[in-house]
């Protein structure tokens, strides 16, 4: 037997592994609301960083000092002018993470050619500081870690090349240079991929987050309609009847919507179940919601107990009332379901119908309607049943 891996390290392995293809959007977009503005500021901290050298070109160079302004100038206002560009028009989430590096690689480049045009004495000390443009290329990444690792071989390359070239014939020099650069080479790198990890391990634990969260609400609204959906009818059931009815009360109060409760009562039921079966009773009762739901259009429909619905309709008159009402009778009784043993003989399935308009006197409050068309009900059925009766 398997122990179940644990979350935390299916989401470590997960993050050295390239983003998939169907998350690539949704990572992209995460990474643009969480990480712009950092990959912003990293390039202007390394613009303003690499335009501060200046001091130190004017102490260590003095005789490249002019050059080095105009140089550091005019890469930094074409870095700036980039980087407005980028930030402001670009959604490119690869541009965006090596705009910096390869800025960086550039002022590499454009930096030994002032080292090599120099002649002080202080140029072999000063090319240590080379190990900055390393340094900056890696630890300001967040996405592309082959990006930066071809980005920093390339400048280490630059680096490495023209320190070759600016101690010609001396290889211990060289040497003790490849020895100081090589661990912040790889130590920059370690951060970079890192930094990298991390950000696709938050973007993992933030997509596990929200899918617990859309399961969770998915699983709630299920259960809201189960405890508000008759099972057998799949209409509503008391609970949402109830909840509905006061709604509909209230925005009547506020802005005057009135509304028609109609209580419908299956004719002799309990006859029908006790000749057919439950289970044929069962299929009469959904067949009837079924129907009355198609008739009552933008009404609401309810299974309130046992073979009684009520249903909610937005009306304007008692017409209209009658209309609706009278309509679901007849739906019924076109079903044409046998029911041989009803005393009555009438041989198929009907409905009685008791309905009021919530602007009648006698309703109060929603009870009061209520119970106004409980006892229409009850009149029907003592009045012969399979009919309709409105309040007047």
């Amino acid at each position: 037997m398997t122990m179940p891996e644990q979350p935390a390290r299916r989401r470590f392995r997960d993050s050295v592994q390239p983003i998939p293809a169907h998350l690539r959007p949704a990572f992209e977009a995460y990474v643009l609301e969480h990480y712009r503005s950092f990959l912003l500021a990293i390039n202007l901290i390394a613009a303003g960083a690499y335009y501060s050298y200046v001091f130190a070109d004017a102490i260590l160079i003095p005789d490249m000092a002019w050059a080095s302004v105009v140089t550091r100038t005019t890469l930094v206002a074409v870095g700036l002018v980039n980087i407005f560009l980028v930030f402001r028009f670009s959604r490119n989430l690869l541009l965006l993470d090596l705009l910096m590096p390869v800025h960086d690689l550039i002022c590499a480049v454009a930096w030994f050619e002032l080292l090599k045009r120099s002649h002080s004495p202080d140029v072999p000390t000063f090319l240590y500081a080379s190990v900055i443009f390393v340094l900056l290329c890696n630890l300001g990444v967040r996405v592309s870690f082959k990006g930066t690792l071809w980005i920093s071989l390339a400048i280490s390359a630059v680096v490495v090349g023209n320190v070759a070239l600016l101690h010609p014939g001396d290889p211990k020099a060289l040497l003790v240079f490849v020895v100081v650069y090589l661990p912040v080479l790889l130590f920059s790198l370690f951060i970079a991929w890192t930094n990298i990890t991390s950000v696709r391990r938050a973007f993992l634990a933030d997509q596990e987050e929200r899918w617990q969260q859309a399961q969770l609400y998915d699983l709630n609204q299920r259960l809201q309609a189960l405890a508000i959906t008759d099972a057998l009818t799949r209409v509503g059931n008391r609970r949402a009847f109830d909840q509905h009815l006061s709604e509909r009360w209230a925005l009547m109060e506020q802005v005057g919507q009135r509304f028609g409760l109609l209580l419908v009562d299956i004719d002799y039921f309990k006859p029908f179940n006790d000749h057919y079966g439950h289970q044929a009773g069962d299929r009469c009762l959904a067949e009837v919601a079924r129907v009355m739901a198609a008739s009552v259009g933008q009404g609401q429909l309810f299974r309130y107990g046992g073979e009684e619905f009520a249903i909610l309709l937005p009306l304007e008159g008692q017409p209209q009332l009658l209309l609706a009402a009278e309509r679901l009778a007849n739906e019924v009784r076109g079903l044409k379901i046998l029911h041989q043993h009803r005393p009555d003989g009438h041989g198929v399935l009907t409905v009685s119908i008791g309905a009021a308009l919530s602007e009648n006197p006698e309703a109060v409050q929603p009870q009061d309607l209520f119970a106004l068309c409980d006892r229409l009900l009850y009149q029907a059925k003592q009045e012969g049943r399979n009919r309709v009766c409105l309040a007047a």
